[in-house]
């Protein structure tokens, strides 16, 4: 094994410090928020190179959040939201496309969870078309809150929230909880605290040795 290579102290897998380097500028670059097209035209990189490290960061996101909620001891404040993108709002056709959220505040920050699917059950009713709009309008006006103040930091995580899904076009339901996870991850730490955590997306690129020293 070459001097430029490494190896992980626990599992001893290897890899090169061109591959650990190349990492290092793609956790960069998403932190910065750039989006794939632009991250690897910078870098100079396989769109789907790129495109496969984006992914497996927010399916690590969402483990990390789940963590946090397991050691999280109390939340003293949570609020329900309904979710809708921008070109959507108005228009009573997509009322049923929005997406219930549970935001819950504890002292390690904001943590969310997706909530059923209410309005999927109304597309499939056979009731008229504003029987359905007068209920789906019941659910978003009808919401659970306890907010110790109007400019809670939970309030002001949904317009991060609505600034941030602006970046993207097209989200659907199912992967809609990788962005929701990111978007919660990039309100709770600085962009020091995402490189951090970012860093420690695989187990054995962080407890690394040089092979000289074993």
């Amino acid at each position: 094994m070459s001097k430029t290579q490494y190896r992980c102290a626990t599992c001893k897998r290897t890899w090169s410090a061109q591959k650990a380097h190349k990492e290092a500028l793609i956790i960069e670059a998403f932190v910065e928020g750039l989006s794939i097209n632009a991250a690897s035209s910078l870098l100079r990189l396989n769109y789907a190179t790129v495109q496969k490290r984006y992914a497996s960061y927010r399916s690590f996101l969402v483990q990390k959040s789940e963590a946090r909620y397991q050691r999280a001891a109390l939340f003293n404040e949570y609020d329900e939201y309904y979710y809708l993108p921008t070109s959507k709002k108005g228009n009573s056709r997509y009322i049923f496309d929005a997406v219930g959220i549970l935001g819950m505040l504890s002292d390690e920050g904001v943590y969310t969870l997706l909530l059923p699917d209410h309005f999927e059950s109304l597309k499939q009713n056979s009731c008229d078309l504003e029987e359905k709009e007068a209920y789906a309008k019941y659910l978003q006006h009808h919401k659970i809150a306890r907010l110790e103040s109007f400019d809670s930091r939970l309030s002001r995580f949904w317009g991060f929230l609505e600034t941030f899904m602006h970046r993207f076009k097209g989200v659907d339901h199912t992967n809609f909880i990788y962005y929701l996870k990111e978007a919660e991850f990039r309100f709770n730490h600085t962009k020091e605290e995402q490189h951090q955590i970012l860093g420690q997306i695989n187990t054995c690129k962080h407890r690394y040795v040089e092979n000289s020293k074993k």
